[in-house]
């Protein structure tokens, strides 16, 4: 197998980047205060794929849930361990304007790695899945570690954006 030949992807409209597959395709579905990407394998816009990394961020959490971020994603979290085989966890940790923990889990016929941010100061979660079928796992589990480490926004590009708009 030849080694996977990564690009960076700029996430619109936040600015966020990722390191993805070249061959990979790239979909974005925001809706309301949610602002989600879809990196697949498979052309997600033909429907569902098998392979890929789909990144949600939620902006007003507190605001539209009565939880703060991190009580949000902890819920979540909790949800997940009660309905899957969970094969492994990691720590908190600093990634950003963000806290970050994952859980790795097995949900039927998929081998799945969640990471999960909240806002250190910002009313904000985000939500990564990176998954495929069970068979698959161990010839994608690298190219996800590293696209686990992508950056949801950019401020500087936000701002640039608006002050764009304004003209």
């Amino acid at each position: 197998r030849k080694p996977v030949e990564f690009i960076k992807q700029i996430l619109e409209p936040s600015g966020g980047e990722i390191e993805r597959p070249k061959d990979w395709f790239y979909a974005e579905g925001h809706r309301g205060k949610t602002l989600m990407w879809t990196i697949s394998a498979e052309d997600s816009s033909k429907g569902s794929y098998i392979t890929g990394v789909r990144i949600q961020l939620f902006f007003g959490v507190q605001e539209q849930t009565g939880q703060s971020p991190e009580a949000f994603i902890r819920d979540f979290v909790k949800g997940k361990k009660a309905k899957a085989e969970v094969l492994e966890e990691c720590d908190e940790t600093e990634q950003g304007m963000f806290k970050r923990i994952c859980l790795e889990v097995v949900e039927g016929d998929y081998h799945i790695l969640y990471s999960l941010f909240w806002g250190k100061e910002m009313d904000m979660a985000a939500v990564s899945i990176a998954g495929t079928t069970k068979a698959l796992w161990s010839t994608h589990s690298a190219t996800f570690d590293k696209m686990s480490k992508f950056k949801a926004l950019d401020m500087k590009h936000i701002e640039k954006k608006a002050a764009e708009e304004k003209k």
